[in-house]
C-alpha cells in the first residue's frame, strides 16, 4: 500500500507537530510539507502522494475553497480535511466535496495517525457525533426527498457556508466577492439570505454569531 504523506498547514507549529506525528508512525511516509495552498499544489503535483492532510485556512487561501483546489489536485487520491472550524458546521460539506475525512485540530494528535491509516484504506473518518449526523440526514433525505432543511446553519448552501466564515473573519463584501470569484452583488444576496436563514438582522449580528461559536 502506498503510504506517502504530504501536509498543508500555514500554521508552523501544528505543521511541525503533524510532521512529528506522521514521522513517527511505521506505516506513514512523510514526502513534505507546505505553508500555503501554492506550495501545496506543487507538491502534490511534484510527488502524487497517496494522502494530502491540508488545514482549511492557508493564509493565501480559505474554507472550502482550500478544499475545493486540493481535491482537484489530488484526483481520486485520498485527502484529510484538519480544522479548527466546528465540525458541524463545516464537516459535512467537506465530506459532501469528496473528502476522505474531517477532523479537528483539538483532536488531531490522538487521531491523526489512525484517520490517516483509514483513509488509505479507502475509508471515511468522521467523528460519532458528525458520523450520527451524516447518517441521520441521510435517512432525512431518504424519506422525505429533498425536503429543505429548516434548521438554521444546517440549512445553508456550500457557497453561503464560505460567505459566512468570511463574514465571520471581518471581510467586506468586495473582499469575499474578489475571494470567490463573485460580483459584490451575489455576495450581497448570500450576506441576505445567510441573515434570514439565521434569523439575525444585522450584518454585526452575523459576525458575533462566528465569536460566540470560537
Amino acid at each position: 500500500m502506498d503510504n506517502t504523506v504530504i501536509v498543508i498547514d500555514d500554521h508552523d507549529i501544528v505543521r511541525l507537530g503533524l510532521e512529528t506525528l506522521i514521522a513517527g508512525s511505521p506505516h506513514l511516509r512523510l514526502l513534505g510539507s507546505a505553508a500555503s495552498l501554492r506550495e501545496g499544489l506543487a507538491l502534490i503535483e511534484r510527488h502524487q502522494p497517496a494522502l494530502v492532510i491540508t488545514d482549511m485556512g492557508t493564509g493565501d487561501s480559505s474554507g472550502l475553497a482550500t478544499v475545493r483546489a486540493v481535491l482537484a489536485a489530488q484526483g481520486p487520491r485520498a485527502t484529510l480535511v484538519l480544522s479548527m472550524h466546528d465540525e458541524m458546521l463545516y464537516g459535512e460539506p467537506v465530506m459532501a466535496l469528496g473528502a476522505s475525512g474531517y477532523l479537528m485540530k483539538e483532536r488531531a494528535s490522538a487521531e491523526i495517525v489512525p484517520a490517516a491509516l483509514a483513509a488509505l484504506k479507502g475509508e471515511l473518518w468522521m467523528s460519532p457525533r458528525l458520523n450520527a449526523r451524516v447518517l441521520s440526514r441521510s435517512l432525512k433525505r431518504h424519506h422525505a426527498g429533498a425536503a429543505a432543511d429548516a434548521d438554521g446553519e444546517s440549512s445553508l448552501t456550500l457557497r453561503e457556508r464560505e460567505v459566512l466564515e468570511f463574514v465571520h473573519q471581518g471581510k467586506a463584501t468586495k473582499e469575499i466577492a474578489s475571494a470567490l470569484g463573485l460580483s459584490a452583488r451575489t455576495v450581497d444576496i448570500h450576506r441576505a439570505n445567510i441573515k434570514r436563514k439565521l434569523g439575525l438582522r444585522t450584518a454585526a449580528a452575523v459576525i458575533a454569531s462566528g465569536a460566540r461559536r470560537a
